[in-house]
């Protein structure tokens, strides 16, 4: 004859219970998820203030190239590009995201490239392979 089984309510809230394993499983794939999250986002800020460089880079050029238009040259170097401030540019457009000064030098002796401008990049010394140049922006 068959015997019914009796549960109690202690043995019925165990059955329904977590055993350690799915609970270490479960913070296992949490870790991972939250390490692939951080690895993502830890150069974030640097992208973004190199796109920013870039975008900068562009809004000077445009003011050089207006700037030529009106007077018939480019700033020389020894004028820089404080001389595009109030007309052109607003003062704060002078500065990269990391708030330093791009580089300007003009004339540079090469038709195509009439003038250089450039950024030092997230190191902050010119002629590191982080630098950015006008003429890699616009081309």
């Amino acid at each position: 004859m068959h015997r019914p089984t009796i549960r109690t309510g202690a043995r019925t809230a165990a059955s329904r219970a977590f055993s350690l394993l799915e609970l270490l499983l479960v913070l296992s794939i949490i870790g991972i998820l939250a390490g692939a999250t951080a690895v993502a986002l830890r150069n974030t800020g640097e992208r973004a203030k190199v796109k920013a460089a870039e975008v900068g880079l562009g809004t000077i050029d445009g003011a050089l190239t207006d700037y030529n238009f009106s007077v018939g040259s480019y700033p020389t170097t020894q004028e820089g590009l404080q001389v595009l401030v109030p007309n052109y540019l607003e003062q704060r457009a002078l500065q990269d995201p990391w708030k330093r000064q791009y580089l300007y030098t003009a004339p540079t002796g090469d038709p195509s490239k009439p003038f250089m401008l450039s950024s030092a990049g997230p190191d902050g010394e010119f002629g590191t392979a982080d630098d950015i140049s006008v003429w890699d922006v616009t081309g």
